[in-house]
């Protein structure tokens, strides 16, 4: 006994003096890599269905919650199909609507193509000038839209959009055009008119993504409808107000305001999100809803450009319902290209991750699977992360905190391209 007493007291006064069988403490990475690999799940994909116990724990999770949040490197083929074979599962549960990176009027025009003929209606959208949005020109992308689509009841709108329009302001412009205003708006809208079809047609000839319309517009001109039109009926408002936002965010993206455009951005996106949600609630309705963005939109908490997104609103509005969100990661696996959009022939082509979200997640993308999907549960590696990040990476440390799950679809590959006029 005096012995051990003894040994006590060296080893407490004198720490290093002590190494007889001591081990070295494992570094915060090497233990969340071990729980990690203690908390992964496989999910199968046979190439049309996905299953195994992965499947079985996201149905759970969506099932829960209020609010399904899946965020995602974009133009990875396989995460649309899951998208799609999640919602409609999770239909029998008060799931009702599907919230893209769209904006309103689009998701509208889009949902009203599709429930009139399906992926060929989307087609013929996508043959005008203006019809077809950035992302949703790609096969799997359209595909999962139909199959949303038809599982959702035919009488009631199945997709809410709540971004700006990159690609569509042709398309808006029309509607516009095709809308009872008094002449002085009509005015002001021909020359709106005019510079968007002057500006499309310089880039038709030079292939240069500067003069696509929505990076090159000036938001003057869309204020000069407003203006002139003081009483706009609310489908004309929403469509002046995309249009508006759309060439003052990226108006400041072009300055080098890269923090400004951002904040601007994520502010259009609440604000539309809160103008369904009050619609609903005024009708009487609460509807389960799955949102799905590029990750930085859906990220709880300080987003990778220093905002509060989508990803922090909808968390807080299930809050107050009495519920609660679950939010998914979704990124490419080792080696696994996605696919990107080329701006200078809007057409989509393979291409390495370009948003690089598994950055800084190497103790986790360690134990993912090589011959499966991996999926994650962040949840339960928080506790080793804490509340200090020290020497952890920043993204690794928004990762565990922002998302509930990640998913790691090891052996993914880049989505098409619908094939269309």
């Amino acid at each position: 006994m005096r012995i051990r007493l003894a040994f006590l007291f060296v080893a407490l006064v004198c720490p290093g003096a002590v190494s007889v069988g001591e081990a070295e403490e494992p570094t915060r990475e090497e233990k969340l890599s071990a729980a990690a690999s203690e908390h992964r799940l496989r999910l199968e994909f046979d190439g049309e269905d996905f299953s195994g116990p992965g499947w079985d724990r996201l149905v759970a999770e969506g099932r829960a919650a209020q609010f399904f949040l899946l965020g995602e490197e974009h133009g990875i083929a396989e995460n649309p199909m899951l998208a799609a074979q999640l919602f409609t599962e999770l239909l029998d549960h008060g799931y009702s609507k599907l919230v893209i990176e769209i904006s309103p009027t689009m998701a509208s025009v889009l949902d009203d193509a599709l429930a009139r003929g399906g992926l060929d209606g989307l087609r013929d959208l996508y043959s005008r000038p203006g019809g077809e949005p950035a992302f949703f020109g790609m096969t799997e992308e359209a595909e999962m839209l139909a199959r949303v689509r038809s599982a959702a009841p035919a009488n009631e709108a199945v997709l809410w959009g709540t971004d700006y329009e990159v690609g569509s302001d042709r398309l808006l412009i029309r509607l516009l055009e095709d809308a009872d205003k008094p002449p002085a708006a009509e005015a002001a809208l021909k020359v709106l008119a005019d510079a968007s079809a002057a500006s499309w047609a310089e880039y038709y000839r030079t292939g240069s993504p500067e003069f696509i319309f929505s990076f090159a517009g000036d938001p003057a001109l869309v204020r000069a409808v407003r203006e002139a039109w003081p009483e706009q009926d609310p489908e004309s408002a929403v469509v002046l107000n995309t249009l508006e936002k759309t060439l003052t965010i990226n108006n400041l993206w072009v300055q080098g305001r890269g923090w400004e455009s951002n904040q601007a951005r994520a502010l259009h996106q609440r604000e539309n999100f809160l103008r369904y949600w009050h619609a609903e609630k005024e009708r009487g309705a609460t509807p389960r809803v799955m949102a799905r963005f590029g990750g930085s939109h859906i990220v709880r908490g300080r987003s990778q450009t220093a905002v509060y997104d989508l990803g922090t609103l909808l968390p807080e509005i299930a809050a107050l319902e009495g519920g609660h969100s679950f939010s998914l990661m979704v990124i490419p696996g080792a080696e696994s290209l996605v696919a990107g959009l080329n701006p200078s022939t809007w057409s989509y082509e393979p291409r390495p991750a370009k948003d690089s979200y598994a950055k800084g997640l190497e103790p986790l993308m360690g134990v993912a699977y090589e011959d499966t999907f991996t999926l994650i549960d962040l949840a339960a590696l928080r506790p080793i992360v804490g509340m200090n990040r020290g020497q952890l990476d920043e993204e690794l440390f928004r990762m565990v905190h922002g998302f509930d799950m990640l998913l790691v679809m090891s052996g993914s590959t880049p989505s098409g391209e619908l094939d269309h006029e």
